[in-house]
């Protein structure tokens, strides 16, 4: 579903926004709805159940990257390393992932895209730690 792939995006956008920013999450929403002109109202949807899952159990999500790194400290991570972390654990964890193959393989697309492919392996390893202790 192509849809769920951009939405992703959409989410760690917004998400990374608000991580830089700060501020309201529901205005960051809206401002990146309103200037992106996200018509797809799955797309939309999805986006924002993404992050309302990352909100909803943030203290235990940050908890558990926290808990997954070796020899670094959770602030250090950089906004990006961090908005795809806490958005792919969010999903994998709470949502109700029917193929975490295709979920984990957009996480890390957009971490290349971003960040690009030295960042896009830490983050696969702690996704792949978390997963494989749960």
């Amino acid at each position: 579903m192509i849809y769920k792939t951009k939405a992703r995006e959409d989410a760690f956008l917004v998400l990374y926004q608000w991580d830089i920013r700060g501020g309201s999450i529901e205005e960051l929403i809206e401002e990146y709805l309103s200037m992106n002109r996200v018509k797809n109202s799955e797309q939309r949807r999805y986006m924002r159940k993404l992050i309302r899952t990352y909100f909803e159990h943030a203290g235990d999500i940050d908890k558990t990257i926290s808990d997954n790194l070796e020899n670094w400290d959770f602030d250090r991570l950089g906004y990006v390393e961090r908005a795809i972390l806490r958005l792919a654990i969010a999903e994998l964890l709470y949502a109700k992932v029917k193929n975490p193959k295709v979920v984990i393989k957009d996480y890390m697309n957009i971490t290349n895209k971003y960040a690009g492919s030295k960042p896009s392996k830490f983050v696969n390893g702690i996704i792949s730690k978390i997963l494989s202790a749960g």
